[in-house]
C-alpha cells in the first residue's frame, strides 16, 4: 500500500434524505446555522445571504430525485459553504448537523466512468463503507470538481 492511500484525511459527513454523503474537510469553507427567511435564508428559492455574500445551493434532493418531489425539507437549520468556480460560495442546506470523521484513503473504492449512467450521478467518484458501534453507512463522496464543471450548451 502506498503512503498516498494509507493517508488518514478528514472528512465532513452528512446526511441528505437517507443516503451519507462525504466531503474532505480542506474543502468546505464553513459550517454555520442556515438563518431564517426573514434573514437571508431563502433555502426554497435556492439562494441564502451570508453577510454581503449571496451563497446559491446546491440542491442534491432534487439532483438525486431524493425527497417528496426533490423538494428541501421544510426546516435546514444548518448550511455547509462550499467555494466554487470563479470563487463563488455555495452551500448545501442540511436538516441535521454534519459528522467530522477520519479515515484513510484506501477505505474509498473509485466509481468508474461506465458506472455513471445518469449524468448527475457523475459527481459521485468514490464509495466506501463506515462502520462504527454497529452502525455501518455507506458514504458517497462528491466531486467537486464534476459538481462545478460547467455544464456545456446544448445547441
Amino acid at each position: 500500500m502506498s503512503v498516498e492511500t494509507s493517508k488518514i484525511v478528514k472528512f465532513i459527513t452528512f446526511k441528505v434524505a437517507d443516503y451519507w454523503f462525504v466531503l474532505p474537510m480542506k474543502a468546505i469553507q464553513k459550517i454555520v446555522h442556515c438563518p431564517p427567511a426573514n434573514e437571508g435564508g431563502l433555502t426554497q428559492l435556492g439562494m441564502v445571504q451570508l453577510g454581503c455574500h449571496t451563497v446559491q445551493l446546491l440542491d442534491l434532493y432534487s439532483v438525486f430525485g431524493l425527497g417528496v418531489a426533490g423538494k428541501l425539507p421544510e426546516s435546514t437549520p444548518f448550511l455547509l459553504v462550499l467555494r466554487g468556480i470563479q470563487n463563488t460560495f455555495w452551500g448545501i442546506a442540511l436538516e441535521s448537523p454534519p459528522d467530522l470523521v477520519e479515515l484513510p484513503l484506501s477505505e474509498f473504492q473509485t466509481v468508474s466512468a461506465n458506472q455513471r449512467f445518469v449524468p448527475k450521478k457523475q459527481w459521485i467518484s468514490h464509495i466506501a463503507i463506515l462502520s462504527e458501534a454497529k452502525i455501518s453507512r455507506t458514504l458517497l463522496f462528491l466531486d467537486l470538481q464534476a459538481v462545478f464543471q460547467p455544464m456545456a450548451v446544448v445547441a
